[in-house]
This record gives structure tokens, C-alpha cells and sequence, in this order.
């Protein structure tokens, strides 16, 4: 049972019209319109080939560190991740806390599996991870419609009325996975 909810919580720490795909790579420096620090909360839902979950999510990231606290549909706390300098820390209700170098790590410990954390800090801001090659699809606005990297597919579908805003919606999948987020607050 808690597997499930490990694949969902560590997927994170860790949504017009058609154009060319963009294939231009992002380079560090060229940040516009990134945070380097913000909290996220929101709603997280996971459907794989065997079952699907949801919760609640309240992410707060910085240049130095990540806390994911995931909660049930009804407000119980299932799991809480933290990223900082000594590496990754996952802390489940009644079980040790697990630790490892990486969040990518931590999700093959613990699942059998790679899950996109690293790439979700940028994705979820509706930026490519500027240090791996991409393909991207903009709407009218400019704004991402839809983005390919690392073999997952980042469909965003819904973004507030500000051109500027952080999408609302968004859907990351890859084979047997997809993960939908749903940013309710931005701070």
C-alpha cells in the first residue's frame, strides 16, 4: 500500500495553438522568469498499469533545498521528502526514514525505478532542465503546450490569464506512468 504512495510523493521531489517544435537549448544563465525560491500547493494524482492515487502537495524549493509534505484527500500526512546538501530523506508514517545521494536514487531504492524528479523542479515552472536537450511546442503566447525531455512527455494544460503565470495543470508521462499536477497556490 505504501509503495504507491512512495511512486507518487517521489515523483516530485523532488500544464493553443501549434509551431515548430523548439529545439533551442536553454543555456543556465538565460533564467527569465525563473524563481529560485517558491512554494507550490496543489494536488498530485498517480495512474499507473495497476492502480490510481491522489493527494495533496505542499512543495517549497529553493537553490539549497526541497520539503515535499504530501497529505491524503483528507488532510492525514503520508509522506514528506526533503532535498539538502547531505542528499535525500523520505520519512513515512511508522516506517525509518530512508536516505539517499539523490532523488533519483532514493526513487530506484525505493520503487525498482526511476522517477523525474530533477527535471519536475523546471517542469512544473514550464522550463526545460537548461543542462539536457529538449523539444518544445508553444502556444500562441509563448508558453509551453508541450515539452519532451529525458523520454517524458510534459503536456501543460491549463495556465491562468497572466501570460506570465506558472501553468496550472500539468501531465508528465512516460510508459506505464502519468503523473498529474494541479499548482492550486503560488507563493
Amino acid at each position: 500500500m505504501m509503495r504507491p504512495i512512495v511512486a507518487m510523493l517521489l515523483s516530485l521531489a523532488v500544464a493553443g495553438c501549434a509551431s515548430l517544435p523548439d529545439r533551442t537549448p536553454v543555456l543556465p544563465e538565460s533564467r527569465e522568469g525563473l524563481a529560485d525560491a517558491w512554494v507550490m500547493h496543489g494536488r498530485i494524482g498517480l495512474r499507473s498499469d495497476e492502480q490510481s492515487l491522489s493527494g495533496n502537495l505542499r512543495w517549497q524549493h529553493s537553490a539549497e533545498s526541497d520539503e515535499l509534505f504530501m497529505t491524503s484527500p483528507l488532510g492525514q500526512g503520508v509522506a514528506r521528502i526533503v532535498r539538502d546538501a547531505s542528499g535525500v530523506t523520505l520519512d513515512l508514517p511508522n516506517q525509518p526514514a530512508r536516505h539517499a545521494p539523490d532523488a533519483e536514487a532514493l526513487t530506484r531504492e525505493a520503487l525498482g525505478y526511476t522517477l523525474p524528479v530533477a527535471g519536475l523542479v523546471w517542469w512544473i515552472q514550464a522550463r526545460p532542465d537548461p543542462q539536457r536537450p529538449f523539444e518544445a511546442t508553444r502556444d500562441a503566447a509563448g508558453r509551453l503546450r508541450q515539452l519532451k525531455q529525458d523520454g517524458w512527455v510534459i503536456d501543460y494544460l491549463q495556465y491562468p490569464p497572466d501570460t506570465t503565470a506558472r501553468p496550472q495543470k500539468l501531465v508528465v508521462t512516460r510508459a506505464g506512468l502519468e503523473i498529474r499536477l494541479v499548482a492550486d497556490r503560488w507563493q
